[in-house]
């Protein structure tokens, strides 16, 4: 399993790194413009990403537009809707406009800061990421 945390909050950042590295191989970036760049090369080097972990408030290119163009992107490399890869939004950022917004532009699930290890496997195995325990 390979896996792409972004999120600008080192913090937060690390805490993923440190709960998902015992079931995968991550990668990090700290906003949406390195994560949409990770993304694509991942993709050209034949190794993408199963899923990515997307804080929505950075600087740069924020969560929702990336996941936007991570969507457009696939859509325009024929990948078929459901069949690209799984985007948790993880983030502090509470607010229905914000959550349906996410659902709306092709997010998988919505996880809430702050998050621990339970919270965060349950949300994994309901993605289909049965072998994360």
């Amino acid at each position: 399993m390979k896996v792409l945390i972004v999120d600008d909050e080192f913090v937060s950042r690390k805490k993923a790194q440190k709960i998902l590295s015992q079931f995968a191989e991550c990668d990090v970036a700290m906003h949406g413009k390195e994560a949409l760049e990770a993304f694509k090369i991942a993709h050209h080097e034949g190794q993408p990403y199963d899923l990515i972990t997307m804080d929505i408030i950075m600087p740069d290119m924020d969560g929702i537009e990336a996941l936007k163009r991570v969507r457009a992107w696939e859509e325009e490399h024929g990948i078929p809707l459901g069949r690209g890869v799984k985007i948790l939004m993880l983030t502090g950022n509470k607010k229905p406009d914000a959550v349906l917004t996410s659902y709306a532009e092709g997010c998988e699930d919505y996880l809430v800061k702050p998050f621990n290890r339970e919270k965060l496997v349950l949300m994994l195995n309901g993605l289909g990421f049965k072998q994360i325990h």
